[in-house]
């Protein structure tokens, strides 16, 4: 295993509090929780007038040990976390657990993935006095309705719950993946602008729609009784990953150095951008976008291998026992993209797979090092 491999995953299960032979043997439910809660805020742009609603943290630095000592109890000790979890996404037993992250199971939402392993967090943590979720929403009757007219609902609160000082807090939960359509590798000033326009793996969706939603209606929304009267911080918490275009040569350049993870590697792809945020983690907010043309010219190191993620994989770092579902790259660094494609999954989004690039440790276990978006045009 490459030097730079090892520091990425050293740096991980330091900021885990795990040992590596820890990390990769806990559930990937457990490290899509880890990953929810201590990914970078998904909007990276510091100087954005919405930056404020998405860089609130969870929990304050006095509570972080604790939080941290809860976060490895759960991974040594999954099962309260995997019945919550799989209790809130398979309901009346649709879908056995054993079966959950089985290739041809269909998979669930990643939006409710998500909710699931937030509310664990809400309702088990030592940093929130969790009150309610998925609280509704209605609008006032109209003055002279009818008593028998139907309430109208607005919406919902993801979360409601009490800091450690009290404070009442309303949080709306976000997981999103979005590709920019065009980026170059300086002249980096305008991303912003350019990804507010940035599409979600649909096609369709788009990232200025989102956020327009959540700050103007999701955080708006009025508090229902009994804290309709108290002052509230609202926070909007969003996690995922930007994908951006570049070279096919700047990618594998990148793809064949050791430590990419770090801010100035990323920078040798793209030029200066968030990704050179003194926080190392910062950079695990992007990845490449590449089309099937530029995954098959893409050149990679030997050492490594590759798959296509299922849905449920799409959060937090994937880990696997052993190399059996692995492609590895020929003798040139090519990639058997026809291999690839066969081996998708059957439910994944015909548009974009998720590529994810392994890499293998001491304990002989395979661990995802970084991802990219691939398109399905050619």
């Amino acid at each position: 295993m490459s030097a730079g491999h090892a520091d990425h995953d050293t740096d991980e299960r330091q900021r885990s509090g795990l040992s590596g032979a820890a990390w990769t043997a806990a559930p990937q439910a457990w490290r899509d929780l880890w990953w929810l809660l201590n990914a970078p805020p998904f909007w990276p742009w510091q100087a954005d007038d919405a930056a404020d609603l998405f860089c609130l943290p969870l929990w304050t630095p006095a509570q972080a040990p604790s939080v941290q000592a809860w976060l490895c109890a759960q991974a040594e000790h999954p099962d309260a976390l995997l019945a919550a979890f799989y209790g809130a996404l398979t309901p009346k037993g649709a879908v056995a657990v054993t079966d959950f992250y089985r290739h041809d199971t269909p998979p669930p939402r990643l939006g409710r993935m998500a909710e699931a392993l937030f509310n664990f967090f809400m309702q088990n943590s030592p940093a929130v006095q969790w009150l309610a979720s998925g609280v509704p929403i209605f609008a006032t009757p109209a003055a002279g309705a009818p008593k028998s007219a139907g309430k109208q609902q607005l919406g919902e609160l993801d979360a409601l719950w009490r800091d450690g000082d009290g404070q009442l807090v309303h949080a709306e939960l976000a997981v999103k993946f979005y590709g920019l359509s065009a980026a170059t590798a300086s002249g980096t000033a305008d991303l912003p602008s350019r990804a507010r326009a940035a599409i979600g793996p649909d096609g369709v969706e788009n990232w200025q729609h989102k956020l327009e939603k959540l700050c103007h209606r999701q955080l708006c929304h009025p508090l229902p009784e009994p804290w309709d009267t108290e002052p509230v911080q609202r926070l909007a918490h969003v996690r995922g990953r930007w994908f951006l275009p570049a070279p096919v040569t700047s990618i594998s350049a990148w793809a064949c150095t050791l430590g990419h993870k770090t801010a100035d590697d990323w920078a040798r792809v793209w030029g200066p951008g968030p990704w050179q945020s003194p926080v190392a983690s910062n950079t695990q907010r992007f990845g490449p976008r590449l089309s099937r043309a530029d995954l098959a010219a893409l050149q990679l190191p030997p050492h490594v291998r590759v798959r296509f993620l299922r849905r449920v994989e799409w959060l937090g770092p994937v880990a696997q026992a052993d190399d059996q579902r692995l492609c590895a790259p020929d003798d040139r660094g090519r990639l058997p993209v026809s291999d690839l494609l066969a081996m998708a999954p059957p439910h994944a989004l015909q548009r974009v797979q998720m590529l994810g690039v392994f890499a293998q440790l001491p304990t002989g276990q395979w661990l995802e090092q970084w991802r990219a978006w691939v398109d399905a045009e050619a």
